[in-house]
């Protein structure tokens, strides 16, 4: 999870590129960070699965990609966009599977209201 944080430079990107493309051109946002963490961990043998939905960054909610990995008999979220061992609590889950299925998410991104009412 480090290793792809610190590899891949935070920039956005409006393609969805494999691992491959992902490795060579060494940007992206969430989308690549999270398509490469997956399939390093596949090869590894590491059973991981990709979320999406919102995180709250900066006062507000935006989309966000990030991987779950099958790690001592649980499912747990990790972000290699953010370097999170653990992904915090901002990361809201919507939706499971690959970004084919992205196009989902963008009727309900326009309709979804979040209060925060308190937070520690």
């Amino acid at each position: 999870m480090d290793w792809v944080y610190d590899y891949l430079q935070k920039t956005p990107v409006a393609n969805l590129a494999s691992a491959v493309e992902i490795l060579s051109q060494g940007v992206g946002d969430c989308s690549e960070h999270t398509t490469l963490f997956t399939a390093l961990s596949r090869h590894l043998g590491i059973p991981t699965r990709i979320q999406m939905g919102l995180v709250y960054l900066e006062g507000q909610f935006l989309y966000h990609a990030w991987p779950l990995v099958y790690l001592d008999g649980k499912w747990q979220a990790v972000d290699p966009t953010f370097g999170q061992q653990v992904a915090d609590a901002t990361h809201l889950p919507l939706l499971e599977g690959d970004f084919t299925g992205m196009d989902q998410l963008l009727p309900i991104l326009g309709q979804i209201s979040i209060r925060i009412l308190e937070y520690e």
